[in-house]
């Protein structure tokens, strides 16, 4: 789905102008109110309902047991580390999924400001990340493309892609991600979300006059109930460095104004789960921070603006300790001297900031980038279990030397190390 007016500079500045009336919170204002959510919340979860969407990383659900509504979240990273992958794997396709397979439960409705990447490169990320969730099979984007002479994608693969098993997945996509890259000042990202908020519940307001001395009326925020309370809304902003500036403003002016809209509006009036992807700032990967030893991502090195980390709720920071030459990384081999370890496959997700628990929680993950796939870690000493993660490292890397895919033997080797995963998990 992919949005249609652009509105003009005059008519954003005439919708912002009047500063919707204070932040105008909907949620509980009172102790009793407080008191009565947490039990209906309670309630629900004893119904068999559920208050966030679960993390698929099942350690880490200690540190951040899902994704909630009214949240907003942070995700940074040094360049080229992954963040954009992350993020649709996180907050798109694991949403997805979850809402796909837990139909009884929730749904959800993702607005996605994609500035940095084509609409084109987020399907076929999806399509790519399908094939080996449903089936196994490990073709990345530029497989799907027949980019190289030698390995035009197989039939089968397409055939796939247009079964009814591929294609209602598919269809749920395109059903439930509303692609904008018009609407991408601060103020055209409020509009739009802030549409579609009023489609899916009851809004309230008032007329006033204008604060701009024109005359005109304009409407003043009182209340905001959404219909169906399992609805989830997720707007993600890729990436927030490259909104475009309201008039006057400079990058960190549009930065800061964009953050505020999500803490004030999106997260306290409709409840938005707000979602912004932030650089690090350049120096952060520099070799002074080599030599300080200030490698992983931290809110005080943000690009463009700080700002984002004071209003977030989370924050999180994605670590490749390959991209620094490190051998090793919190009791993980990255790389010994006989080549065993997990490479370039190896990421960290730190817990930059968290207004809702404790900070410093760091999760393992295994990346596949060209399936955009993220898995926990087994524990660092349970090495067994990182064998099998640690043979995949090298496999994949063996392939990417080759800059090919013998696609059948590939897939049946991964299914041998699914199946070698799941016998170390019982």
């Amino acid at each position: 789905m992919i949005s249609g007016h652009h509105p003009t500079t005059e008519e954003y500045q005439e919708y912002a102008e009047y500063n919707y009336g204070g932040s105008g919170d909907s949620g509980p204002r009172s102790i009793n109110d407080v008191i009565e959510n947490l039990e209906k919340r309670k309630e629900n979860l004893l119904n068999g309902g559920v208050n966030c969407i679960p993390l698929p990383f099942k350690r880490f659900r200690s540190e951040i047991p899902g994704i909630e509504q009214g949240q907003y979240c942070l995700v940074t990273a040094n360049q080229k580390v992954g963040k954009t992958n992350f993020t649709d794997y996180l907050y798109v396709f694991h949403v997805l999924d979850y809402c796909f397979e837990h139909k009884d439960l929730c749904s959800c409705h993702i607005i996605y400001f994609s500035l940095e990447e084509s609409i084109q490169n987020v399907i076929e990320r999806y399509m790519s990340y399908l094939l080996y969730k449903l089936d196994g099979l490990r073709y990345a984007p530029v497989d799907l493309r027949s980019t190289s002479a030698d390995y035009p994608v197989p039939d089968e693969v397409l055939n796939l892609l247009k079964s009814e098993r591929y294609q209602e997945r598919l269809r749920f996509f395109d059903e439930c991600v509303q692609f904008d890259t018009e609407n991408t000042n601060p103020t055209g990202i409020l509009r739009v979300c802030e549409e579609y908020a009023k489609s899916v519940g009851d809004y309230r307001s008032h007329k006033m006059l204008s604060k701009n001395g024109s005359g005109k009326s304009v409407d003043v925020f009182d209340s905001y109930r959404q219909n169906d309370p399992n609805h989830y809304k997720i707007v993600i902003v890729d990436h927030i460095g490259l909104v475009d500036k309201e008039q006057g403003f400079k990058t960190k002016d549009s930065v800061d104004k964009t953050s505020e809209y999500f803490v004030k509006y999106l997260r306290n009036r409709y409840n938005y789960t707000c979602v912004a992807i932030q650089q690090q700032a350049s120096d952060a990967e520099g070799l002074e921070a080599i030599k300080a030893k200030r490698m992983v991502p931290t809110a005080s090195t943000l690009g463009d603006s700080k700002y984002t980390a004071r209003d977030c709720n989370i924050a999180l920071g994605l670590f490749d300790p390959s991209k620094f030459g490190l051998t090793s990384w919190l009791g993980y081999k990255i790389q010994d001297a006989d080549g065993v370890g997990l490479k370039s496959n190896a990421r960290f997700l730190y817990v930059l900031a968290n207004r809702n628990g404790e900070m410093g929680g760091v999760c393992p993950l295994f990346f596949d980038g060209a399936v955009c796939n993220f898995e926990e870690l087994p524990r660092p000493d349970d090495t067994k279990a990182l064998a099998v993660y640690n043979d995949r490292a090298r496999m994949l890397k063996i392939n990417r030397r080759l800059r090919k895919f013998n696609q059948p033997a590939l897939t049946t080797l991964i299914r041998l190390w699914k199946k070698t995963k799941e016998s170390f998990s019982r």
